[in-house]
């Protein structure tokens, strides 16, 4: 497995928090939190740093809101 890193997330519209492991496209499974890099999501959080906010708008054509609480 390749993981990139470990992202947590704040969800801005519910307050939960969320922690995905950024990864390969090989290694994607979003039931295990594993979101390839080339994913919507994935492509939002890169280059990203802690605090930044991120809006995302995902295939379903929801629009996620997140702050990153950590990188690891």
């Amino acid at each position: 497995m390749y993981i990139l890193s470990d992202v947590t997330l704040e969800d801005l519209k519910n307050g939960g928090t969320v922690t995905y492991k950024l990864v390969s496209p090989e290694e994607a499974d979003f039931e295990k939190n594993k979101i390839a890099v080339t994913s919507p999501i994935g492509k939002a959080l890169m280059k990203k740093k802690k605090g930044d906010l991120v809006s995302v708008v995902v295939p379903a054509g929801t629009t996620l809101e997140y702050r990153i609480l950590d990188v690891a």
